[in-house]
């Protein structure tokens, strides 16, 4: 697809509601989205797209590989990725951002995209959904309004994601001391999985060394 089309439908894109809360550092963030289209030639009709966008938990410096992270964004995808590639390559060479589009599904209403805008607004104001996300975009660059969506939260997310990474001591790799402290965790992650008496101890260890906020899900998990 030509940059210059790439763009033209990058200008009719807008986010009319965007997500309260900024990437999760040591997890999984889910995120629903609204796409809100116009249908071509029926002017009182509105495509709308739902759906979930998860965004896997950052990896630091990792090669670049826009092409691997979009997964489930239509067969559209491929086309926008060079484009986005060049517009976001600073944020995506620090860190490896990973996104899946989940639960995807489509329908026709008959009311005018303004309309169904405000009425979606509406109903997760009111419901308090933090994490939902209204975009209103051109019916065929829908994939495009939900890659650029997706890219556009990563970089709002990324100076509290790498401030959370730092204070964790995970930018220094070649520290001997944080090396050791995470052989030492993942020791005892594998000796919990057999004896469930060393639990205690592996959370004792991962407060001590101020790893507990990364590894909390998979250290609940050990009770499940």
């Amino acid at each position: 697809m030509k940059p210059a089309l790439i763009k033209k439908f990058l200008e009719q894109i807008r986010l009319v509601r965007p997500p309260k809360k900024v990437l999760s550092t040591f997890g999984a963030t889910r995120i629903q989205y609204h796409l809100v289209s116009p249908v071509d030639d029926l002017p009182d009709k509105t495509r709308l797209r739902e759906g979930w966008v998860v965004s896997e938990k950052p990896k630091i410096l990792t090669p670049d590989a826009l092409t691997e992270r979009f997964d489930g964004f239509g067969e559209d995808a491929p086309e926008f990725t060079d484009f986005l590639n060049s517009q976001y390559r600073d944020l995506l060479r620090a860190l490896e951002y990973t996104f899946k589009n989940q639960d995807f599904k489509t329908r026709v209403l008959a009311q005018k995209p303004a309309s169904t805008s405000d009425n979606i607004i509406k109903d997760v104001n009111e419901r308090d959904i933090p994490q939902a996300a209204v975009i209103e975009c051109p019916d065929a660059a829908w994939s495009l309004a939900l890659m650029r969506f997706t890219l556009d939260n990563a970089a709002r997310s990324f100076p509290t994601n790498v401030q959370d990474l730092d204070n964790h001591g995970l930018f220094q790799p070649g520290s001997n001391e944080a090396r050791r402290k995470r052989n030492e965790i993942e020791s005892l992650f594998e000796r919990a999985k057999r004896d469930s008496g060393v639990r205690k101890l592996l959370g004792v260890k991962l407060r001590e060394y101020g790893l507990f906020p990364e590894f909390e899900d998979r250290f609940l998990a050990l009770y499940r």
